[in-house]
């Protein structure tokens, strides 16, 4: 992995000095989003991708299983419950028996009451506003400012 840098001058008095600024290599923060709608799918992607989120993507929680074994560093999970093949109920008792303190944010069109043996971090309900869903994301992993809003000082 090279280290990239960027030039910049200074004078000082009669000695002038070329000094390249280190830049840190930037990581992109992981977040999972298992959901069988393909439509929702590409809304959070588009919605994340900006604030510095790789999104990884499952369509149920069977597919969803490689995913999290491949990728520890995975730090949120968005979940859907309604899903083919694997529900969200029976994969998260199943995330829940390799990590447990993991935050999990359960998104759902129906009123839930959830297994507490489950213990999402929190339900989001349908229809929801994007500043809520933002909101738990930063609270769980950090949310900074996307890099096309920054100013340019």
């Amino acid at each position: 992995m090279s280290t990239a840098f960027a030039p910049a001058r200074f004078v000082s008095r009669s000695l002038r000095l070329s000094i390249r600024a280190r830049r840190t290599p930037f990581k992109l923060r992981k977040l999972l989003v298992i959901d069988d709608d393909a439509k929702l799918i590409g809304y959070y992607r588009e919605l994340l991708i900006p604030y510095g989120f790789e999104v990884l993507t499952a369509f149920d929680g069977q597919d969803a299983i490689p995913i999290v074994e491949g990728n520890p560093d995975i730090m949120l999970v968005i979940l859907d419950l309604s899903m083919p093949r694997m529900d969200g109920r029976e994969w998260l008792r199943w995330f829940r028996g390799i990590r447990k303190e993991s935050p999990v944010i359960i998104v759902s069109g129906y009123k839930l009451d959830v297994d507490p043996e489950l213990r999402p971090s929190v339900v989001l309900e349908k229809p929801f506003h994007v500043a809520d869903l933002l909101d738990l994301i930063g609270l769980f992993c950090g949310l900074g400012t996307p890099p096309m809003a920054n100013v340019n000082l």
